[in-house]
């Protein structure tokens, strides 16, 4: 299996990486809500620039989700 690459992603795209068996709508609130749960990961998120309604995700917003949730 390849290795996930740190690159820039659309939030939907990542977003379905993290939950491939889920509908695309369903994807994207389970990835928010992870993003608000998962302790100090909000916070680390905005201090590399995230917004609520960030469409795409910056490498380093990507590194950081990776820090906290792991690849996916």
């Amino acid at each position: 299996m390849a290795r996930f690459k740190i690159k820039s992603y659309a939030f939907g795209a990542l977003a379905q990486l993290y939950y491939p068996d889920h509908p695309y709508q369903s994807a994207l609130l389970l990835f928010r809500r992870e993003m608000h749960e998962t302790r100090g990961m909000w916070a680390a998120m905005q201090a590399v620039g995230y917004k609520e309604n960030t469409k795409v995700l910056t490498r380093s917003q990507v590194k950081m989700i990776v820090q906290f949730l792991g690849e996916p």
